[in-house]
């Protein structure tokens, strides 16, 4: 199969990508590696309390209108087909075969990083709804990593009836409204944590949430340039190899959120129409 633009991914970045380039009139189908669009999103159960104009929406609500508006403009869109390798040549090996396109777009996204634990019924990797399906409710919970999640993990976990601690090896990075929201112990400094033992430098836990950010996931066999561990890309989008663009959060360019990464799938798909 041939067409103008193969998009790898479907979240939030991938979505706007395609429905701007549908708008433009450039052809273009999108690779979705699971059984549905949204990306991350499609994990979180919260009201997106940061997409300027949007009130009252949760991240789930959001991948559901994108898939929608997408559907609505009949943007091609394959589910369950990863993008196995990426060859020269703008030629994408699938299960379903290869395609071949004149311009390539990285929308992979991120996903938790484990730090060497495995999710489990007593531990979540990352946030959303793997926390939310934990009973914790009356239950000492452990909350591994300094960052936005973690803090706010911490606070759902107090909401929901459970009793968090904030572990954090360094000085956290949580935003400072975001850690004001958070009444909870933090343990600031080096710990170890046993998943076996359920323990935090000695201390027993009912449950962990492993809140240690997110690493960039993208597909093998370009010789692209990283920067950080995600892709790098150019002010239009444009990676080390001319004609693959990247957008959203597989890039770390912009501040990591719903918002950014639909603007950067915009700001793509507009660069890729000029010519």
């Amino acid at each position: 199969m041939q067409t103008e633009v193969i998009v790898i991914g479907g979240g939030p970045a991938g979505m706007a990508c395609a429905i701007w380039l549908k708008k433009l009139g450039v052809a273009a189908v999108v690779l979705e590696a699971a059984a549905e669009t949204g990306g991350l999103q499609t994990v979180n159960p919260y009201e997106n309390l940061w997409m300027p104009g949007v009130q009252g929406k949760t991240g789930q609500d959001l991948a559901h209108d994108l898939a929608r508006h997408a559907e609505d403009l009949g943007v091609e869109v394959r589910l369950n087909c990863p993008a196995l390798r990426l060859h020269e040549g703008f030629r994408v090996e699938t299960p379903e075969g290869e395609m071949v396109a004149s311009h390539l777009v990285i929308a992979t996204g991120t996903r938790p990083r484990a730090g060497g634990f495995t999710p489990s019924a007593t531990v979540a990797i990352g946030p959303g709804t793997p926390m939310e399906a934990m009973a914790v409710e009356g239950r000492k919970v452990a909350i591994l990593g300094g960052g936005d999640n973690a803090f706010d993990q911490a606070r759902f976990v107090t909401e929901r009836g459970g009793q968090a601690t904030i572990f954090s090896r360094h000085e956290p990075k949580a935003q400072g409204v975001v850690r004001a929201m958070t009444d909870v112990p933090v343990v600031v400094g080096p710990y170890a944590a046993d998943q076996q033992a359920m323990t935090v430098n000695g201390q027993v836990f009912d449950l962990f949430g492993v809140m240690f950010g997110f690493e960039a996931v993208v597909p093998p066999g370009l010789d692209l340039k990283f920067e950080d561990g995600y892709v790098a890309v150019d002010r239009r989008g444009e990676t080390s190899v001319a004609k693959v663009f990247a957008c959203g959060e597989v890039t770390d360019y912009w501040h990591a959120c719903a918002a950014t990464a639909i603007a950067h799938g915009v700001q793509v798909a507009w660069q890729i129409a000029r010519g």
